[in-house]
């Protein structure tokens, strides 16, 4: 018996092995660990927050779900209480679950996802291969095929311990992240990534690549257009080389690139697997939960969308126009709901009022006469008769008085008390809840306020990355007239901390944005994502010119690039500004023409792009103030400008009455940065069309005079 036993032992304990290395598993990341969601995630994590009235959480177990995972590892920081209480409540926890296991990690001491990484390794929970994914991850991939490669890989080569799940940007998804500026280097014939930093790799300076790479790899190629929503399949050596260097914090940005640059001390190599027609998306800002928001109720998502009803309680029908209408919702005859919109369950619309691309959660009272649009109303809100909301976003509990005006970009967290005829300015973040002190600005415990209303957040830190709410309306061609008939009305953008700084803003500066400025809030000049998007943005220009591609496809495609990354117009003129010059440069130097001759040349032939990106004076005014500033940068700057001026002016691309405005500008006239020095050469064409309508004008005088 004993040795029949010793003889089938091996054989049982590699099937055993094998069964175990079957099982899939899966660390679903409940903390962001950022702030980009406050006021709100003072009070609930992210992963809860309702996205088209689905706690986040909820897509990201359901794509594991279909992926075939057994076991999930949901690890809490940020409220983890609140993220344990919720899962052991949901489906995922009943026997009909399709988690064999589904366990929750408390680790509130918790900051980064390499602390998170060191906890499971310490726990020795992670017993094979395992997919490692965000609880704000929306996707309808298939993963099979990708888990199939993977493990074949890894039964060639143990050290081949990770696979980036990556996709091809594309102007389809607005969800694509704004500051994404991951740099990859990728051997095609194998899918290694070789290489990685958070650089940019066009543009003056380039990205520096070891030499010594090429060397070992005859073809590589350098990836910058790839969304990356963090969605890894990982070996259970990733949360151990996490444990042997406690200075890795970031997946990419410290473990990723520590691992690559240090080949030769690890001997580890990490793949990528690119994917083309399928969604993946993250709701890492709020500018993505309304970009994600609005690709949900357009259903390219699919089969991720609102009737899904993820949940018990959810009973949607859809109707035309992806118009999604909870069980037991009650709409006045008189009440308009528009295309892109979702009303939750017993949630009631008053007499004229009008609701238009957003989303209303379960229970909520809204009044007679009310105006929301591309707005997101949560859960028991009550809104009094006459409100009107502008791309705003309402937490659980707010109660609106009557006439109230919410104005765009404004977040009211939870269970605030707005008096009638309150106007909450653009950009406002109303909290209940008061910090106990400035010393726990990084903790999540605040004290209750007792008083109605709320009060102003502000966070001691920076918070470079928050981002305010975008508006859909100008994304899709809806504008507020369709709304409501009142010549009075109108819709403001909202600027932030982050917006354009060159000059501080004076309270008269401070008006609200012409349509034509921006169909989102602008980032910063001086910030990463902006910089990353207008250097992905001017390198794709430049190479249309330089490929000579028709203007109608070149112009397509920087519109979708805007429309992806929700840039404004402003940022869309700076990008073309530099490619256009870029362009000049080239023809100067390849064709040994003159700089009039190449300035004419690139202007006429892309004459039609330009003018689609001027849409008044003031547009053709920043489009001279940018000229000048990118001129400012360059050798043959005053001459370069000079022959811009003319040939814009020219082409009637640009009015004399803008050029004045400019010229008068006083960022245009400032000694500082070398902004005066360089029009010096451009001061005599001003002059001369001022006498010349001078002359004009004097002309027109005396032939008045002649026919009396």
């Amino acid at each position: 018996m004993s040795s029949r036993k010793d003889k089938r032992s091996p054989g049982g304990k590699k099937q055993a092995e094998e069964q175990r290395e079957n099982i899939l598993q899966a660390v679903v990341l409940a903390d962001s660990f950022q702030k980009r969601f406050r006021p709100f995630t003072l009070e609930t994590p992210r992963c809860l927050l309702p996205l088209a009235n689905t706690p986040m959480i909820e897509y990201t177990l359901e794509f594991l779900a279909l992926s075939g995972v057994q076991d999930v590892f949901i690890f809490a920081s940020s409220h983890a209480e609140k993220v344990e209480e919720y899962i052991r409540s949901s489906r995922w926890a009943k026997k009909s679950s399709p988690f064999k296991n589904c366990r929750i990690i408390l680790s509130p001491a918790s900051a980064s996802v390499g602390d998170a990484m060191r906890e499971l390794d310490s726990k020795q929970l992670i017993t094979t291969d395992f997919l490692m994914v965000h609880g704000d991850f929306i996707s309808n991939l298939p993963l099979g095929d990708i888990l199939d490669v993977h493990r074949k890989r890894r039964t060639a080569d143990k050290n081949a311990i990770m696979t980036m799940i990556l996709k091809e940007s594309t102007s389809g998804f607005r969800a694509k992240a704004k500051n994404e500026k991951g740099v990859f280097l990728i051997d095609p014939t194998t899918n290694r990534c070789v290489y990685y930093d958070e650089i940019a790799p066009y543009g003056r300076g380039g990205a520096l690549v070891p030499r010594e790479l090429f060397k070992d790899h005859s073809e590589l190629q350098i990836r910058n257009d790839l969304s990356d929503c963090y969605l890894d399949i990982c070996s259970p050596d990733v949360p151990a080389l996490f444990t042997e260097n406690f200075d890795y914090q970031h997946i990419r940005r410290h473990f990723l690139h520590g691992i690559l640059t240090d080949y030769d001390l690890y001997g580890k190599t990490v793949h990528t697997h690119i994917i083309k027609g399928y969604y993946l998306a993250r709701v890492r800002s709020l500018r993505a939960y309304d970009g994600v928001s609005g690709d949900l109720m357009e259903q390219l998502a699919y089969p991720v969308v609102p009737d899904s009803n993820f949940l018990d309680d959810q009973s949607y029908g859809s109707a035309m126009g992806s118009r999604y209408i909870g069980e037991g919702a009650f709409l006045e005859r008189s009440a308009t709901i528009r295309p892109l919109t979702v009303i939750g369950t017993d949630t009631s619309v008053g007499e004229g009022s009008v609701v238009g691309i957003s989303t209303i959660g379960r229970n909520c009272e809204i009044g007679s006469g009310v105006v929301v649009d591309g707005s997101y109303i949560w859960d028991d809100v009550a809104i009094g008769d006459g409100c009107r909301i502008h791309s705003s976003v309402i937490a659980n509990g707010v109660k609106l008085g009557k006439g109230c005006i919410i104005e765009r970009g404004a977040l009211i967290s939870y269970n605030v008390n707005i008096p009638d005829g309150t106007t909450v300015k653009a950009g406002s973040r109303i909290t209940a809840y008061k910090r106990k002190s400035d010393t726990e600005s990084d903790s999540d415990k605040e004290d209750k306020d007792d008083s109605l209303g709320g009060h102003e957040y502000e966070d001691s830190e920076s918070e470079e990355d928050d981002e305010v709410i975008i508006s859909k309306m100008d994304n899709l061609g809806f504008r507020d007239e369709d709304l409501v008939n009142d010549s009075e009305s109108s819709i403001s953008t909202i600027s932030d901390d982050d917006e354009d700084s060159d000059d501080e803003l004076t309270p008269e500066d401070k008006k609200p944005r012409r349509r034509s400025d921006s169909v989102a809030t602008a980032a910063s000049e001086d910030n990463a994502e902006a910089d990353a998007w207008h250097k992905e943005a001017a390198v794709s220009l430049l190479t249309a010119m330089e490929g000579d591609h028709p203007v109608e496809v070149a112009s397509l495609e920087l519109n979708g690039l805007r429309m992806t990354a929700n840039a404004s117009w402003h940022q869309v003129r700076k990008a073309a500004v530099s490619a256009l010059h870029n362009r000049i440069e080239q023809v100067v130097a390849t064709q040994s023409k003159g700089l009039p001759k190449a300035t004419n040349e690139v202007f006429t032939h892309w004459e039609l792009l330009v003018k689609r990106m001027v849409f008044d004076r003031a547009d053709q005014s920043d489009f001279l103030l940018l000229v000048q500033k990118d001129c400012v940068e360059r050798n043959n700057g005053g001459s370069l400008l000079l022959n811009v001026t003319q040939r814009v002016f020219e082409l009637d691309i640009i009015e004399e009455e803008a050029i004045n405005t400019w010229w008068a500008d006083e960022k245009s006239s400032t000694d500082a940065g070398g902004m005066r020095k360089v029009r010096q050469a451009t001061e005599a064409f001003v002059k001369w069309l001022a006498e010349a309508e001078e002359e004009s004008s004097e002309e027109e005088d005396e032939g008045d005079d002649d026919d009396e």
